[in-house]
Protein backbone atom coordinates (compact mmCIF):
# COMPACT_ATOMS: atom_id res chain seq x y z
CA UNK A 1 0.00 0.00 0.00
CA UNK A 2 1.26 3.32 -0.97
CA UNK A 3 -0.28 5.84 0.62
CA UNK A 4 2.47 9.06 0.74
CA UNK A 5 3.18 11.19 -2.01
CA UNK A 6 6.36 9.43 -2.95
CA UNK A 7 4.33 5.97 -3.69
CA UNK A 8 6.54 3.76 -0.84
CA UNK A 9 4.97 1.21 1.26
CA UNK A 10 3.20 3.02 4.72
CA UNK A 11 4.55 1.71 7.92
CA UNK A 12 0.71 0.08 8.43
CA UNK A 13 1.47 -2.42 5.13
CA UNK A 14 4.24 -4.12 6.46
CA UNK A 15 2.44 -4.35 10.21
CA UNK A 16 -0.39 -6.30 8.61
CA UNK A 17 2.17 -8.64 6.30
CA UNK A 18 4.12 -9.23 9.11
CA UNK A 19 1.07 -10.48 11.23
CA UNK A 20 -0.28 -12.35 8.23
CA UNK A 21 2.74 -14.06 8.46
CA UNK A 22 3.14 -14.23 12.47
CA UNK A 23 -0.60 -16.14 12.11
CA UNK A 24 0.03 -18.18 9.52
CA UNK A 25 3.05 -20.01 10.76
CA UNK A 26 1.37 -20.26 14.42
CA UNK A 27 -1.35 -21.89 12.61
CA UNK A 28 0.97 -24.52 10.45
CA UNK A 29 2.95 -25.31 13.25
CA UNK A 30 0.21 -25.77 15.99
CA UNK A 31 -1.00 -29.15 14.36
CA UNK A 32 2.74 -30.12 14.34
CA UNK A 33 3.13 -29.36 17.81
CA UNK A 34 -0.02 -31.05 19.17
CA UNK A 35 0.52 -34.41 17.19
CA UNK A 36 4.20 -34.43 18.80
CA UNK A 37 2.52 -33.73 22.40
CA UNK A 38 0.30 -37.07 21.91
CA UNK A 39 0.81 -39.72 24.32
CA UNK A 40 3.47 -41.95 24.24
CA UNK A 41 1.18 -44.73 23.01
CA UNK A 42 0.76 -42.95 19.35
CA UNK A 43 3.29 -43.01 17.15
CA UNK A 44 5.62 -39.86 16.31
CA UNK A 45 5.84 -37.70 12.94
CA UNK A 46 8.79 -39.34 10.65
CA UNK A 47 11.07 -36.81 9.54
CA UNK A 48 9.61 -36.72 6.46
CA UNK A 49 6.27 -35.97 7.35
CA UNK A 50 8.04 -32.91 9.01
CA UNK A 51 9.43 -31.65 6.15
CA UNK A 52 6.28 -32.18 4.04
CA UNK A 53 4.81 -30.05 6.63
CA UNK A 54 7.04 -27.03 6.56
CA UNK A 55 6.75 -26.98 2.80
CA UNK A 56 3.21 -26.92 2.97
CA UNK A 57 3.90 -24.00 5.53
CA UNK A 58 6.23 -22.30 3.25
CA UNK A 59 4.02 -22.59 -0.38
CA UNK A 60 1.15 -21.15 1.49
CA UNK A 61 3.17 -18.10 3.03
CA UNK A 62 4.67 -17.93 -0.16
CA UNK A 63 0.41 -17.47 -1.96
CA UNK A 64 -0.24 -15.22 0.63
CA UNK A 65 2.75 -12.57 0.27
CA UNK A 66 2.17 -12.53 -3.27
CA UNK A 67 -1.36 -12.01 -2.85
CA UNK A 68 -0.73 -9.23 -0.53
CA UNK A 69 1.84 -7.38 -2.95
CA UNK A 70 -0.70 -7.19 -5.75
CA UNK A 71 -3.44 -5.75 -3.66
CA UNK A 72 -0.88 -3.40 -2.71
CA UNK A 73 -0.02 -2.65 -6.53
CA UNK A 74 -3.61 -2.30 -7.17
CA UNK A 75 -4.54 0.23 -4.05
CA UNK A 76 -1.01 2.29 -5.22
CA UNK A 77 -2.24 2.26 -9.16
CA UNK A 78 -5.95 3.81 -7.87
CA UNK A 79 -4.27 6.17 -5.44
CA UNK A 80 -1.89 8.07 -7.67
CA UNK A 81 -4.88 8.13 -10.17
CA UNK A 82 -7.28 9.58 -7.47
CA UNK A 83 -5.27 10.86 -4.79
CA UNK A 84 -8.33 12.22 -2.80
CA UNK A 85 -10.16 9.25 -2.76
CA UNK A 86 -10.15 7.02 -0.19
CA UNK A 87 -7.99 3.69 -0.47
CA UNK A 88 -9.07 0.46 0.83
CA UNK A 89 -6.98 -2.57 1.25
CA UNK A 90 -7.76 -6.31 2.97
CA UNK A 91 -6.35 -7.51 5.62
CA UNK A 92 -5.62 -11.38 6.41
CA UNK A 93 -6.83 -12.54 9.87
CA UNK A 94 -7.79 -16.09 10.76
CA UNK A 95 -11.55 -17.00 12.50
CA UNK A 96 -11.13 -18.83 15.98
CA UNK A 97 -14.02 -21.25 14.60
CA UNK A 98 -11.65 -22.61 12.06
CA UNK A 99 -7.69 -21.86 12.85
CA UNK A 100 -7.19 -23.03 8.89
CA UNK A 101 -9.89 -20.99 7.29
CA UNK A 102 -9.27 -17.69 6.21
CA UNK A 103 -11.11 -14.62 6.08
CA UNK A 104 -10.44 -11.67 4.71
CA UNK A 105 -11.95 -8.23 5.88
CA UNK A 106 -12.00 -4.96 4.88
CA UNK A 107 -9.65 -1.85 6.45
CA UNK A 108 -10.38 1.43 5.15
CA UNK A 109 -7.50 3.96 5.59
CA UNK A 110 -7.62 7.88 5.60
CA UNK A 111 -7.44 9.99 2.86
CA UNK A 112 -4.11 11.06 1.87
CA UNK A 113 -3.13 13.99 3.05
CA UNK A 114 1.01 15.64 4.20
CA UNK A 115 0.39 13.69 7.69
CA UNK A 116 1.98 10.59 8.70
CA UNK A 117 -0.37 7.57 8.04
CA UNK A 118 -2.54 6.53 11.13
CA UNK A 119 -1.00 3.50 12.75
CA UNK A 120 -2.50 0.29 12.83
CA UNK A 121 -5.44 0.34 15.91
CA UNK A 122 -5.54 3.61 15.97
CA UNK A 123 -9.41 5.72 14.99
CA UNK A 124 -10.04 4.92 11.64
CA UNK A 125 -10.72 9.34 10.93
CA UNK A 126 -7.61 10.76 10.44
CA UNK A 127 -7.29 14.49 11.60
CA UNK A 128 -7.79 16.74 9.04
CA UNK A 129 -5.13 18.44 7.24
CA UNK A 130 -4.19 22.02 9.07
CA UNK A 131 -4.84 24.43 6.36
CA UNK A 132 -2.10 27.52 5.86
CA UNK A 133 -3.06 30.66 7.36
CA UNK A 134 -3.95 33.10 5.11
CA UNK A 135 -1.09 36.09 4.42
CA UNK A 136 -0.82 38.82 6.41
CA UNK A 137 -2.33 42.33 5.07
CA UNK A 138 0.30 44.57 3.67
CA UNK A 139 1.30 47.54 6.99
CA UNK A 140 -0.58 50.51 6.76
CA UNK A 141 1.34 53.14 4.37
CA UNK A 142 2.83 49.73 2.02
CA UNK A 143 1.32 47.79 -0.79
CA UNK A 144 2.24 44.92 -3.06
CA UNK A 145 2.39 45.03 -6.96
CA UNK A 146 2.94 42.06 -9.14
CA UNK A 147 6.20 42.39 -10.80
CA UNK A 148 4.65 40.50 -13.75
CA UNK A 149 2.09 42.20 -14.28
CA UNK A 150 3.19 45.76 -13.11
CA UNK A 151 5.60 44.49 -16.26
CA UNK A 152 2.47 45.08 -18.38
CA UNK A 153 2.31 49.01 -17.99
CA UNK A 154 5.45 49.83 -16.89
CA UNK A 155 7.39 48.07 -19.68
CA UNK A 156 5.10 49.13 -22.50
CA UNK A 157 5.41 53.16 -21.00
CA UNK A 158 9.34 52.79 -21.11
CA UNK A 159 9.21 51.95 -24.63
CA UNK A 160 6.94 54.37 -25.72
CA UNK A 161 9.53 57.20 -24.26
CA UNK A 162 12.54 55.74 -25.77
CA UNK A 163 13.43 54.08 -22.09
CA UNK A 164 13.90 50.16 -23.35
CA UNK A 165 13.53 48.56 -26.76
CA UNK A 166 10.61 46.97 -28.32
CA UNK A 167 11.40 42.78 -28.28
CA UNK A 168 12.50 41.10 -31.24
CA UNK A 169 9.95 40.23 -33.76
CA UNK A 170 7.57 42.80 -32.69
CA UNK A 171 6.43 45.94 -33.99
CA UNK A 172 4.88 49.35 -32.60
CA UNK A 173 2.73 52.09 -34.54
CA UNK A 174 2.46 55.16 -32.35
CA UNK A 175 0.15 57.95 -33.73
CA UNK A 176 0.53 61.43 -31.79
CA UNK A 177 -0.41 64.59 -31.28
CA UNK A 178 1.39 67.40 -29.25
CA UNK A 179 0.67 71.21 -28.73
CA UNK A 180 3.27 73.70 -27.70
CA UNK A 181 2.73 77.37 -25.96
CA UNK A 182 5.84 79.83 -26.52
CA UNK A 183 5.58 83.03 -25.35
CA UNK A 184 8.78 84.75 -25.84
CA UNK A 185 8.71 88.47 -24.18
CA UNK A 186 12.12 89.56 -24.27
CA UNK A 187 12.27 91.52 -27.42
CA UNK A 188 12.84 95.23 -27.74
CA UNK A 189 10.27 96.26 -29.89
CA UNK A 190 7.93 93.09 -29.89
CA UNK A 191 6.33 90.11 -28.54
CA UNK A 192 6.43 87.28 -30.44
CA UNK A 193 4.09 84.33 -29.45
CA UNK A 194 3.62 81.01 -30.99
CA UNK A 195 1.11 78.01 -30.91
CA UNK A 196 3.10 74.54 -32.25
CA UNK A 197 0.55 71.79 -33.12
CA UNK A 198 2.84 69.25 -34.46
CA UNK A 199 0.63 65.79 -35.57
CA UNK A 200 3.38 62.87 -35.91
CA UNK A 201 3.91 59.05 -36.48
CA UNK A 202 6.82 57.08 -34.99
CA UNK A 203 7.60 53.61 -35.63
CA UNK A 204 9.63 51.25 -33.94
CA UNK A 205 10.62 47.78 -35.04
CA UNK A 206 12.40 45.19 -32.55
CA UNK A 207 15.25 43.66 -33.97
CA UNK A 208 17.78 40.48 -32.92
CA UNK A 209 20.57 41.57 -30.75
CA UNK A 210 18.33 44.03 -28.88
CA UNK A 211 18.02 46.28 -30.94
CA UNK A 212 15.76 48.17 -33.11
CA UNK A 213 15.46 50.79 -35.86
CA UNK A 214 12.65 53.28 -34.91
CA UNK A 215 11.52 56.46 -37.28
CA UNK A 216 9.47 59.54 -36.75
CA UNK A 217 7.51 61.88 -38.99
CA UNK A 218 5.85 65.03 -38.25
CA UNK A 219 3.83 67.55 -39.54
CA UNK A 220 3.99 71.43 -38.71
CA UNK A 221 1.26 74.05 -38.11
CA UNK A 222 2.79 76.65 -36.69
CA UNK A 223 0.95 80.00 -35.27
CA UNK A 224 2.74 83.14 -35.16
CA UNK A 225 1.59 86.51 -33.28
CA UNK A 226 3.48 89.54 -33.33
CA UNK A 227 2.80 91.92 -31.32
CA UNK A 228 4.33 95.50 -30.58
CA UNK A 229 4.65 96.64 -27.21
CA UNK A 230 5.84 100.20 -26.99
CA UNK A 231 2.53 101.48 -27.52
CA UNK A 232 -0.07 101.31 -25.23
CA UNK A 233 -2.00 98.98 -24.96
CA UNK A 234 -0.14 96.49 -27.34
CA UNK A 235 -0.57 96.41 -30.84
CA UNK A 236 -1.28 93.19 -32.80
CA UNK A 237 1.13 93.69 -35.63
CA UNK A 238 0.52 89.90 -37.64
CA UNK A 239 -0.79 86.94 -37.00
CA UNK A 240 0.24 84.24 -39.73
CA UNK A 241 -0.06 80.51 -40.00
CA UNK A 242 2.17 78.12 -41.65
CA UNK A 243 1.72 74.45 -42.51
CA UNK A 244 4.62 71.76 -44.19
CA UNK A 245 6.16 68.87 -43.45
CA UNK A 246 8.78 68.47 -40.82
CA UNK A 247 12.17 66.46 -40.79
CA UNK A 248 11.68 63.00 -40.85
CA UNK A 249 13.91 61.10 -38.23
CA UNK A 250 15.48 58.08 -38.49
CA UNK A 251 17.69 56.33 -35.85
CA UNK A 252 18.66 53.17 -34.33
CA UNK A 253 19.46 52.21 -30.52
CA UNK A 254 20.71 49.03 -28.79
CA UNK A 255 21.08 47.72 -25.29
CA UNK A 256 24.51 47.46 -24.04
CA UNK A 257 24.54 46.33 -20.59
CA UNK A 258 21.79 44.39 -18.34
CA UNK A 259 21.05 45.34 -14.50
CA UNK A 260 22.84 43.47 -12.54
CA UNK A 261 23.03 44.79 -8.75
CA UNK A 262 24.15 48.38 -8.20
CA UNK A 263 24.95 48.22 -12.48
CA UNK A 264 21.78 49.79 -14.34
CA UNK A 265 20.49 48.67 -18.27
CA UNK A 266 22.33 51.10 -20.38
CA UNK A 267 21.38 51.52 -23.81
CA UNK A 268 22.49 53.66 -26.58
CA UNK A 269 20.58 55.63 -29.54
CA UNK A 270 22.03 56.99 -32.22
CA UNK A 271 19.65 59.15 -34.96
CA UNK A 272 19.56 61.67 -37.65
CA UNK A 273 17.31 64.39 -38.63
CA UNK A 274 16.91 64.93 -42.15
CA UNK A 275 15.74 68.31 -43.49
CA UNK A 276 12.84 67.08 -45.09
CA UNK A 277 10.26 69.98 -44.41
CA UNK A 278 10.68 73.91 -45.50
CA UNK A 279 12.54 76.41 -43.09
CA UNK A 280 9.67 78.81 -43.18
CA UNK A 281 5.80 78.61 -44.36
CA UNK A 282 3.73 81.79 -45.48
CA UNK A 283 6.75 83.84 -43.69
CA UNK A 284 6.42 81.52 -40.22
CA UNK A 285 9.46 80.23 -39.43
CA UNK A 286 9.09 76.42 -39.18
CA UNK A 287 11.08 74.23 -36.19
CA UNK A 288 12.64 71.74 -39.54
CA UNK A 289 14.63 72.48 -42.37
CA UNK A 290 18.23 71.35 -40.07
CA UNK A 291 20.34 68.24 -40.64
CA UNK A 292 20.96 67.18 -37.15
CA UNK A 293 23.12 64.25 -35.80
CA UNK A 294 21.76 62.77 -32.33
CA UNK A 295 23.77 60.64 -30.00
CA UNK A 296 22.01 59.68 -26.48
CA UNK A 297 22.66 57.27 -23.82
CA UNK A 298 19.74 56.08 -21.41
CA UNK A 299 21.00 54.40 -17.92
CA UNK A 300 17.70 52.84 -16.22
CA UNK A 301 17.47 51.00 -12.78
CA UNK A 302 14.65 48.93 -11.27
CA UNK A 303 13.14 49.51 -7.55
CA UNK A 304 9.79 48.26 -7.99
CA UNK A 305 7.46 49.48 -8.43
CA UNK A 306 9.64 52.30 -9.50
CA UNK A 307 11.92 52.50 -12.25
CA UNK A 308 14.37 55.14 -12.25
CA UNK A 309 16.36 56.75 -15.44
CA UNK A 310 18.74 59.17 -16.96
CA UNK A 311 19.72 59.80 -20.08
CA UNK A 312 22.22 62.20 -21.50
CA UNK A 313 22.71 63.26 -25.61
CA UNK A 314 24.16 65.23 -27.74
CA UNK A 315 22.86 67.04 -31.34
CA UNK A 316 25.18 68.54 -33.33
CA UNK A 317 23.47 70.75 -36.13
CA UNK A 318 24.29 71.54 -39.35
CA UNK A 319 23.87 75.23 -41.64
CA UNK A 320 21.40 75.41 -43.97
CA UNK A 321 20.87 78.83 -45.63
CA UNK A 322 23.57 80.39 -43.69
CA UNK A 323 21.64 79.66 -40.46
CA UNK A 324 23.16 77.72 -38.17
CA UNK A 325 20.86 76.94 -35.15
CA UNK A 326 23.91 76.10 -32.78
CA UNK A 327 24.37 72.43 -31.61
CA UNK A 328 22.41 71.44 -27.89
CA UNK A 329 23.25 69.42 -24.61
CA UNK A 330 20.39 67.71 -23.24
CA UNK A 331 19.46 66.05 -19.60
CA UNK A 332 16.83 63.75 -18.80
CA UNK A 333 15.76 62.56 -15.28
CA UNK A 334 12.51 60.79 -14.42
CA UNK A 335 10.97 58.32 -12.38
CA UNK A 336 8.13 56.11 -13.39
CA UNK A 337 5.68 54.08 -10.93
CA UNK A 338 3.29 51.38 -11.41
CA UNK A 339 0.30 52.43 -9.73
CA UNK A 340 -1.12 49.20 -11.16
CA UNK A 341 -1.12 46.66 -13.47
CA UNK A 342 -2.73 48.97 -16.61
CA UNK A 343 -1.59 51.90 -15.34
CA UNK A 344 1.98 53.98 -14.46
CA UNK A 345 2.69 57.39 -13.65
CA UNK A 346 5.92 59.52 -13.90
CA UNK A 347 7.74 62.77 -13.39
CA UNK A 348 10.37 63.78 -16.11
CA UNK A 349 12.92 66.75 -16.07
CA UNK A 350 14.54 68.02 -19.62
CA UNK A 351 16.89 70.40 -19.57
CA UNK A 352 18.09 71.36 -23.08
CA UNK A 353 21.35 73.51 -23.23
CA UNK A 354 21.45 75.82 -26.82
CA UNK A 355 24.46 77.02 -27.81
CA UNK A 356 24.60 80.35 -29.69
CA UNK A 357 23.05 80.60 -33.21
CA UNK A 358 25.03 82.15 -36.03
CA UNK A 359 24.66 83.62 -39.06
CA UNK A 360 26.53 83.56 -42.22
CA UNK A 361 29.33 82.28 -39.81
CA UNK A 362 28.86 85.87 -37.44
CA UNK A 363 27.56 84.20 -33.36
CA UNK A 364 24.86 86.30 -32.09
CA UNK A 365 25.77 87.04 -29.17
CA UNK A 366 23.53 86.00 -25.81
CA UNK A 367 21.49 83.61 -28.31
CA UNK A 368 22.60 80.57 -26.07
CA UNK A 369 19.84 79.21 -24.00
CA UNK A 370 18.32 76.96 -21.37
CA UNK A 371 14.94 75.36 -21.91
CA UNK A 372 14.23 72.84 -18.99
CA UNK A 373 10.79 71.32 -18.72
CA UNK A 374 9.31 69.46 -16.20
CA UNK A 375 6.56 67.09 -17.19
CA UNK A 376 3.81 64.90 -15.96
CA UNK A 377 2.78 61.89 -17.53
CA UNK A 378 0.46 58.98 -17.01
CA UNK A 379 -0.55 55.83 -19.33
CA UNK A 380 -2.57 52.70 -19.14
CA UNK A 381 -3.21 50.10 -21.33
CA UNK A 382 -6.93 50.38 -22.43
CA UNK A 383 -6.60 46.59 -24.73
CA UNK A 384 -4.36 44.16 -26.34
CA UNK A 385 -1.55 45.82 -27.19
CA UNK A 386 -2.95 49.46 -26.78
CA UNK A 387 -1.12 52.20 -24.90
CA UNK A 388 -2.71 55.66 -24.66
CA UNK A 389 -0.51 58.16 -23.13
CA UNK A 390 -1.20 61.93 -21.64
CA UNK A 391 1.98 63.92 -20.50
CA UNK A 392 1.90 67.72 -19.74
CA UNK A 393 5.09 70.16 -19.72
CA UNK A 394 5.67 73.27 -17.80
CA UNK A 395 8.10 75.29 -18.65
CA UNK A 396 10.83 76.80 -16.18
CA UNK A 397 12.44 79.54 -17.59
CA UNK A 398 11.10 82.15 -20.46
CA UNK A 399 13.07 80.90 -23.15
CA UNK A 400 11.66 77.59 -22.15
CA UNK A 401 8.05 76.72 -23.60
CA UNK A 402 5.42 78.07 -21.81
CA UNK A 403 3.60 74.50 -21.07
CA UNK A 404 3.26 71.71 -23.88
CA UNK A 405 0.65 68.47 -23.92
CA UNK A 406 1.56 65.54 -25.52
CA UNK A 407 -1.42 62.76 -26.57
CA UNK A 408 -0.75 59.50 -27.94
CA UNK A 409 -1.73 56.28 -28.15
CA UNK A 410 0.65 53.03 -29.21
CA UNK A 411 -0.22 49.62 -30.91
CA UNK A 412 2.20 46.61 -30.72
CA UNK A 413 1.59 43.63 -33.20
CA UNK A 414 3.75 40.33 -33.80
CA UNK A 415 5.86 40.82 -36.95
CA UNK A 416 7.53 37.26 -37.50
CA UNK A 417 3.68 35.20 -36.11
CA UNK A 418 4.45 35.95 -32.51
Amino acid sequence: MRGEKTHRAPAGSALVRNVVLAWTTVLIATPVLAQTAEPSGTAEPTIKQLQQEIRKRDALIDGLARRIEKLEQQVSKRAAATPTTRATVTRVVATPSDERTLQVQPVVFPEQTTQAPTPLGSPAEAQPATAAPPPAPPAPGQFEVNPEAAERALERTLVATGNLLVPAGFAEIEPLFSYTRREVSSQVLFNVNRNELFPALDVRLGLPWESQIEAALPWNFNEQQVTETVTSPPQLQSNRWGNAVGDLTIGVAKTFVHESGWVPTVLGRVSWEAPTGPLRSNGVPMTSGFNRLNFSATALKRQDPLVFVATGGYAKAFEANHLNPGNQFNFTTGAFLATSPETSLRTVLSQNFVQDISVNGVTIPGSNTVQPILTFGASSILGRGILVDLQVGLGLTNTAPKYQVILSSTYRFGVTGQ
